[in-house]
């Protein structure tokens, strides 16, 4: 594991076309690139477009990044020029953290080269009622996004995606009070 400054993270809402609408909170898992060298050009991006097309209902690609979703199943994949791999799935509070770290595996296996060191981010939104997170009821703000802190390898990323996704799950809870 290695702190870093916090990095750009492009949310869900940015990545999706705008007539994109989730029928309830949904769960975003990131995993930026800690170094600036990855670029995944336009070949790579219409090839996982293709993948993943396979299964959602809807896939798109530009020169920006590679998207695919099933609107009524409200989940998805999407992978960024940049590098970032991202995924939502419907909040259900019954282990998170497992959820979450299947879903750092399925990032991992997107089929592109993966950088030497990728940073974790969680995000939950829309949010428009009170929650339960982590065993608490809370109110909700909104949205919630939580950015990068820690850097790790792919394989520390497999190794440890439980505990890592015990930690993203804390830090979204955190904010919740």
């Amino acid at each position: 594991m290695q702190h870093l400054e916090e990095l750009t993270v492009v949310w869900r809402s940015a990545i999706l076309p705008r007539e994109y609408e989730p029928r309830g909170p949904l769960v975003e898992v990131h995993l930026v690139p800690a170094v600036p060298a990855t670029h995944h050009g336009t070949p790579e991006l219409d090839r996982v477009r293709d993948e993943l097309a396979a299964d959602f209902t809807r896939a798109g690609s530009s020169a920006g990044g590679a998207w695919a979703f099933s609107a009524a199943e409200d989940r998805g994949l999407a992978v960024l020029s940049t590098g970032q791999r991202t995924c939502w799935f419907p909040f259900d509070e019954d282990d998170l953290a497992a959820r979450v770290a299947d879903r750092l595996h399925t990032l991992l296996d997107l089929g592109l080269a993966v950088p030497g060191r990728l940073a974790p981010a969680i995000g939950l939104d829309p949010v428009a009622s009170t929650i339960k997170v982590a065993a608490r009821s809370v109110s909700s703000p909104g949205r919630i996004r939580i950015g990068t802190e820690d850097a790790f390898s792919p394989g520390e990323l497999r190794r440890a995606s439980r505990e890592i996704a015990e930690g993203l799950v804390a830090r979204l809870a955190a904010p919740l009070g």
